[in-house]
């Protein structure tokens, strides 16, 4: 056993024994004398490669454009955090973007990907328009049918909205849209809790009006994503707020939209602190998952080792739970699927992160499943699919190509959208 070959993959370190060398591999420590154990190892490690060969392909941007009509609508989630801002500059420091959260993360196990880097968009600034027409043209060529912006409001005080109102304000960048409110606590970590909070949520009595005059202008957009004539808005936590208040807020809310509109279609997010609440419990029409909030019976999965010693996040079998169909259920109200890429939030998180890793032919088993389930349960102008995220570097969760997989969950998005097509459409001339 040649241990200079060991010792350059695993980087072990040597420490004297009264009667065996000891080396450390991955944590593990094994006496010289020990082959089994080595062999293992090293069986674990060629098996590792093997996979990571089969599995982990980059696939190159697809030579024609998205060409089919379909029903089915992929809406994809966009996160407007990647330019700077004053606020986020006085907590993070001069220069600070969600890039450097990104550039910064490091493996916390053996086989684990990071850092996430973007090829193609590349590392964009979106304090100017410009980035967002190759964006728009990528999501066509892949069939998405429109972004999700999430819309930091407090009180009347907006956050990092420069991009939303480029947009806005950018009728050739003509591709459809809506808005999410992410009405949850801006936060040190940007997990939404009452640790170090930075913004606070705090939804006052008479805040609807301010909020319809702020948002109106969104609504009266062509581009504006509607559902029955309504424009549709996504609400990301109605329970951290007073019920009495909250339910106030959306009665007024709809009655000032409907002034101008045909009405006002309201979503929520179903989301860890509310899983079993139905859209009714807050004056809303339906609701929207948002994994990995409440993915059901979803397990850990077990790997061989860590290589971080203070890792104390978590690792869960993302695939398995795909495998299983266990995002299959039933509820008594309108539900509107949603997936996800992959998710990983060790850019954020550090060593407490959340790790579920899916291959891009199990993402494409997941989205094709959701949009055969949408098209049972749905009439064709409500059928919307949901995908976490366009953009969220930071988590893990991004359809614009990287430098490991390329365009891969893009074309498997494309794939799924093409397999489930229905019968009676034709392609576009």
């Amino acid at each position: 056993m040649k241990f200079s070959l060991l010792e350059k993959i695993f980087s072990i370190k040597n420490s004297d024994d009264k009667k065996y060398k000891i080396c450390t591999i991955a944590g593990i420590k094994i006496k010289y004398l020990d082959r089994s154990k080595i062999k293992k190892l090293l069986a674990y490690y060629e098996n590792c490669q093997k996979q990571f060969k089969k599995y982990d392909k980059y696939v190159p941007i697809a030579d024609e454009k998205f060409n089919i009509n379909i029903n089915t609508k992929l809406i994809a989630f966009y996160l407007p955090q990647f330019h700077t801002f004053p606020e986020n500059e006085l907590w993070h420091g001069r220069g600070f973007t969600e890039w450097t959260n990104v550039t910064k993360a490091m493996p916390q196990y053996t086989g684990h990907y990071q850092p996430h880097l973007p090829i193609d968009v590349g590392f964009y600034d979106l304090s100017t328009d410009k980035v967002m027409y190759r964006q728009i043209e990528l999501a066509k060529m892949y069939g998405l049918s429109g972004f999700c912006f999430h819309y930091y409001w407090f009180s009347g005080k907006r956050l990092m909205e420069t991009p939303i109102f480029n947009y806005l304000n950018n009728k050739d960048l003509d591709f459809p849209f809506c808005l999410c409110w992410a009405n949850e606590n801006w936060t040190r970590k940007w997990d939404g809790a009452n640790n170090e909070i930075l913004m606070e949520q705090n939804l006052k009595s008479g805040d609807w009006k301010q909020f319809a005059d702020d948002i109106m202008p969104f609504f009266d957009d062509e581009r504006y994503i509607k559902i029955n004539g309504c424009p549709v808005l996504i609400i990301y936590r109605p329970g951290l707020f007073n019920q009495d208040i909250f339910l106030d807020f959306v009665k007024n809310l709809k009655t000032e939209i409907s002034k101008k509109h045909k009405g006002l279609y309201l979503i929520m997010a179903r989301t860890w602190d509310a899983p079993d609440k139905i859209p009714s419990d807050f004056g809303m029409d339906a609701a929207v998952e948002f994994p990995p909030h409440v993915m059901n019976n979803l397990q850990p999965k077990k790997i061989f080792e860590h290589v971080n010693k203070d890792f104390r996040g978590h690792i869960f079998d993302a695939e398995k739970y795909i495998e299983n169909n266990n995002y299959i259920y039933s509820v008594d109200y309108p539900l509107y699927k949603s997936v996800f890429p992959n998710w990983d939030n060790t850019a954020r998180r550090e060593n407490t992160s959340d790790i579920l890793e899916i291959r891009p032919t199990q993402y494409k088993k997941w989205l094709t499943g959701c949009i055969e389930w949408t098209k049972q349960h749905h009439k064709p102008e409500e059928q919307f699919v949901f995908i976490n995220a366009w953009n969220e570097w930071a988590e893990g969760a991004h359809l614009e190509p990287d430098r490991k997989y390329g365009y891969a969950y893009l074309q498997a998005t494309r794939e799924a959208l093409e397999d489930t097509a229905d019968s009676r459409c034709v392609e576009l001339k």
